[in-house]
């Protein structure tokens, strides 16, 4: 017969088991995110470490079981959404997921008599599958795994690409001419900026009177060109671009590699920043 303290005793033992499972459930939680590989500790390469580099297996087996013994690229691109394989026999394109690298063939962007024929390398549909995926920071080299194969890329070479917000939001790039902007800046050390997720810009250099000028104004992208149009300016007249001045940079092109962005307003003259 349960005696008049006996609740009064469940109800204060009550709210403590509770406490303690709840703990216990957290502590569980906690251990699992840890060692079961909720948070990105486990080296696998990201976007952003592979995005416009191409990396280069001198045996292409790891890659595809026709490629055995083949040299084979394997480039990223589109913010590593997009890969390209490409060997002396073909070529197969598609699309990307990370963690590890899920590279499922489309050939969406591949011409049919470039494609890799039966046989001889990935047909659309197959999904290569290499895991791990790790990228090494201090050699710039890929090392994959698929099945029992494990290969390590040379050096990552960058792909030159039309450079885009992402390259160069909050980013400032020194150039040792500046003709590109304005023909009086030609052999003047000169430095674009570009903020607000590079909708603007800062244009300044040190004129031949020793003097800082500075312009200032909006930019955007139009077919692989950076467009950039003055609003305010401090430069005399004829020593640099004056309100209003819109100017079209038709080569507008980031390495993501050495971090240079390189301009052309004619498309030939191509400049690169220091």
């Amino acid at each position: 017969m349960r005696q008049p303290g006996d609740q009064s005793r469940s109800r204060l033992r009550h709210p403590l088991g509770g406490l303690v499972t709840r703990l216990a459930v957290l502590c569980i939680i906690i251990s699992a995110s840890v060692w079961g590989g909720c948070t990105s500790t486990d080296g696998q390469a990201t976007a952003d470490d592979v995005n416009n580099k191409a990396f280069t297996f001198a045996n292409g087996a790891v890659l595809h079981p026709a490629l055995t013994n083949v040299a084979t690229t394997l480039a990223f691109t589109e913010r590593a959404n997009a890969f390209t394989l490409t060997s002396s026999g073909g070529m197969a394109n598609g699309s990307v997921r990370f963690g590890p690298c899920l590279l499922t063939v489309t050939n969406s962007r591949v011409p049919p008599e470039a494609a890799y024929a039966p046989g001889t390398g990935p047909q659309t549909g197959e999904v290569l599958a290499l895991d791990p995926c790790i990228f090494d920071d201090t050699t710039r080299a890929l090392t994959v795994t698929h099945g029992s194969i494990t290969a390590t890329s040379q050096p990552a070479l960058a792909q030159v690409v039309n450079a885009t917000a992402a390259d160069l939001h909050n980013r400032t790039f020194l150039f040792g001419t500046g003709e590109m902007f304005h023909a009086a800046l030609k052999n003047l050390a000169t430095s674009i900026r570009f903020t607000n997720n590079a909708t603007t810009f800062t244009l300044s250099s040190n004129n031949t009177d020793g003097a800082t000028r500075t312009a200032r104004g909006n930019h955007r992208f139009a077919a692989g060109a950076c467009i950039v149009t003055v609003t305010s300016t401090d430069y005399p007249v004829v020593e640099g671009p004056q309100n209003g001045t819109e100017i079209t940079l038709q080569t507008c092109q980031f390495n993501s590699a050495t971090g240079f962005l390189i301009l052309s307003s004619d498309g030939t003259n191509k400049i690169s920043s220091l």
